[in-house]
Parts: structure tokens; sequence; C-alpha cells
């Protein structure tokens, strides 16, 4: 009777659907739950879902709260510096890794990929210890701070850029590089104008990527903050250790959310208005 209505047919259909439903709620059940603290009333940490009312006055905590500004500013600051940072050196690297070839190519996809496999305590242990060192030397006297933590993030994000420029490099046709130089580019002319413009949108995702990474560590960043210099993920571990979590967190990373989404749609509109171009 079972078989004559279909139940086994459904059957694996709805265990799908069921599993797909089970992973979007697993990945982004927790940016709603940030996203609907940001708007309630008694968001706290010690009854932290229990809705109280909407409010907009989370989002003024990010001015009011001294402490949680400022975690906010050295954030953007380090992210932004090593965004800027790792995208130029990826780019630059994955140009140099493109042009090797056999084992060498090899070595330098295996140390690229080193990084990214690595466990970010060990990073951020093995960083913090370098400069530890380094500290008993007068010239790296009071280095923790802004300078060891941009260190920091530019060694663990350059490789995620070239992980994304590499690819789209090795399927960019060589006869444009020998194309620009036949028509009078010199090589450095031809590489500017010609082959980084052609990676234009494998170089805005990767800097996309590093910066969600440069802003998001906690790991790497609590091991090498220091002298005051502290970022917005050990400000909500410190406060919320300490019974002195604020509201405005939630809002920050609400923002945040909003933000990423609102580049992530601007970039994808204007991809699909190109191809829609060149298909026409």
């Amino acid at each position: 009777m079972l078989e004559k209505l279909g139940f086994k047919y459904y059957l694996p259909k709805i265990l799908k659907v069921a599993f797909f439903v089970l992973v979007l709620l697993s990945m982004y059940m927790p940016v709603f739950v940030i996203i609907y603290q940001s708007f309630n009333k008694t968001a706290n940490a010690i009854v932290p879902l229990s809705w109280g009312g909407a409010t907009l006055s989370n989002y003024g905590e990010l001015f009011k709260n001294r402490q949680l500004y400022l975690s906010i500013l050295d954030s953007l600051l380090v992210s932004f510096w090593a965004t800027a940072i790792a995208t130029i050196a990826g780019l630059f690297a994955s140009i140099g890794i493109n042009s090797l070839v056999g084992k060498k190519r090899k070595t330098m996809d295996f140390l690229n990929e080193i990084p990214m496999m690595n466990s970010e305590i060990v990073t951020g242990i093995s960083i913090m210890i370098i400069f530890s060192l380094l500290s008993n030397l007068p010239i790296f006297k009071n280095v923790f701070g802004f300078t060891t933590m941009l260190v920091a993030h530019v060694f663990f994000t350059i490789p995620y850029v070239i992980l994304m420029v590499l690819p789209k490099l090795q399927q960019t046709d060589e006869a444009l590089f020998e194309a620009a130089q036949d028509l009078g580019c010199s090589k450095p002319m031809a590489l500017f104008k010609v082959i980084i413009p052609s990676l234009k949108t494998s170089i805005m995702a990767g800097a996309l990527i590093a910066f969600t990474l440069s802003i998001d560590d906690f790991v790497i960043s609590y091991y090498t903050q220091g002298n005051g210099f502290s970022n917005f993920s050990n400000y909500v571990f410190t406060s919320y250790t300490k019974k002195n979590f604020s509201a405005g967190a939630y809002a920050f990373n609400s923002l945040l959310t909003f933000i990423t989404l609102a580049v992530v749609l601007i970039i994808s509109i204007s991809a699909n208005k190109k191809s829609k171009k060149k298909g026409a």
C-alpha cells in the first residue's frame, strides 16, 4: 500500500529537503539570533534570549560604551590594513606562483596550504613567542599591540587571497600578455593594464575573504594583542566573562552582516550585468 502511495519515492526527497533545511539553520540561525538581539531591549549576558521589546538603543551603545567603541576602531584599523597588505602581497605572490612549473610549483602550492591547515592556536602562540623574543631588543620594545596583530593577520590571510586569485590567473589566456606587448606595452604596463584588471573579480573576492577572516579572528588576535590594543572579538570574550557585556556588540555584528550582504549583492549584480552585456 505504501509503495502504491509513492512513499518510497517521496521519502528520499523529504530527507534531502530536511537535511538542506537543517544545514541552512545551522549556518544562519546564529546570524538571526544576533540580529534579533540587536533590537532586543533586554539583551544581556544573563538572560540572552528574553524579549523585552524592540529598541534601537543597542546601536547607540556603539558610541556610548568607550571600551566597545575603541575595540571596534582597533578591529577596523587592523582589518583594513591587513586586507590591503594581504591583497597586494597575495596578488603578486599568485603571479609569481603561476609562472612556476613542475616541482617548484607543487612546493609553493603546498607551502601556501600549510597556514590554512595549521591550527589557529599554534599560529597565534608561535607568533607570540617570536615577538616575545624580539621584544628583548631595544628596537622592538613595546612591540605588542597594533604591530604584532597586523603582522599576524597579514600572515594568515595572504594564503586565502592566493587561493582566490591563482585559479582565475590560471584561466587567463597567456596571449593577452603577449598581445599587450605587441601593441607597445612594456611588461610592467601589460601586467597592470591587462592582466590585473582581468583579475578584478577574484581580487575583490580575496580581499573580502581576508577582511572577513581578519575582523572575525579571536584566537590569533588573543595571543598577539597588548599595550592597550585589543580587537572586537577579544572585547566580547573579556567583557562576557567579566559580566560587563554590552548589547552594542550585537548591534555591531548586525551592522557587519548587513554591510557584507550589501557588498556581496552589489558585486553579484554588477557581475551579472557585465556577463549579460558580453552575451549581448
